[in-house]
């Protein structure tokens, strides 16, 4: 595409691209708008960086992509109810969303877009790292992609957010995150999805399933589908297919969660890092 109006470098890596040449803070034009969402829908994830957003300004900048959503298992910033804070404070051992994931896969209609700004970084470490799903999905073999195309999955966050939830047990303060809600009810509820989707916009098919969001194969008992979650997580974080994006005070991530997977390193004990995530909703996965 020949981009008149932002400037879209995609030498990051494998995936995603930098962003220059528009102030997020400020009304964006129609053609703004096409070209970003066009190079997002190209490129998979979006990095601007010195994007100094208010609460509002995040969310409506968010909002130009659909509706936003709310997500259940934090507590939002009083400025805004759709940004909620993501904050390891420097006594933390753990941190908010650790591990390969796409973003709240386990809702009726998982968001589509979240848009993540950095308000508070750590010198050193503090990294996301981000998955080609759609990429990996193509160079799979013809006949693991037959199986999984008729494979539906169970997807429910009491693996991560339920009583016994990998995560409830340690998100307390000092522990992990500081706006962390306990929301069993949430947690309890399973839905189903494909563990291969197609993107509702371009077209592409992805892989979806990991072994947090996804608790089994339908039909299958979880001990049966844990090999597969885990021989296709292994497969699609393959350095061929990852870009590794280093914060910046002012940083500012939009990436798809309808074809990418995302990984927050943890490695900055000691230290406090400081975010601010919205999310959009997106269609039920197909």
């Amino acid at each position: 595409m020949n981009y008149q109006t932002i400037e879209v470098d995609s030498s990051i890596g494998p995936v995603g691209a930098t962003i220059t040449g528009v102030d997020l803070a400020t009304p964006l034009t129609k053609k703004n708008l096409q070209e970003i969402h066009a190079a997002w829908l190209k490129h998979h994830v979006l990095f601007f960086h010195e994007q100094y957003l208010t609460p509002m300004q995040q969310a409506n900048f968010a909002s130009l992509f659909g509706t936003l959503d709310v997500y259940p298992f934090a507590n939002a910033v009083d400025a805004h109810p759709n940004v909620i804070p993501i904050i390891k404070e420097p006594e933390d051992t753990n941190n908010f969303g650790g591990g390969w994931h796409t973003d709240t896969s386990y809702v009726e209609q998982p968001p589509k877009a979240t848009i993540l700004q950095a308000i508070e970084i750590p010198e050193e470490g503090g990294d996301t790292l981000y998955a080609d799903a759609n990429l990996a999905y193509l160079e799979l073999s013809d006949g693991i992609k037959q199986t999984l195309e008729g494979l539906t999955g169970i997807y429910s966050a009491n693996l991560v957010h339920g009583a016994g939830g990998t995560y409830a047990k340690v998100a307390a303060p000092g522990r992990g995150n500081t706006s962390y809600n306990k929301n069993l009810q949430a947690a309890a509820l399973e839905v189903e999805h494909p563990l291969i989707r197609c993107h509702d916009e371009t077209g592409i098919r992805s892989i979806y399933c990991n072994k947090f969001h996804t608790h089994r194969i339908k039909g299958w008992t979880r001990e049966e589908s844990l090999p597969i979650f885990d021989f296709l997580v292994k497969h699609l974080i393959q350095e061929r297919f990852v870009t590794r994006f280093k914060w910046k005070k002012g940083s500012l991530a939009m990436w798809d969660n309808r074809c990418l997977f995302h990984n927050p390193v943890n490695d900055y004990p000691g230290k406090r890092r400081h975010m601010h995530r919205v999310i959009v909703q997106g269609d039920k996965p197909a």
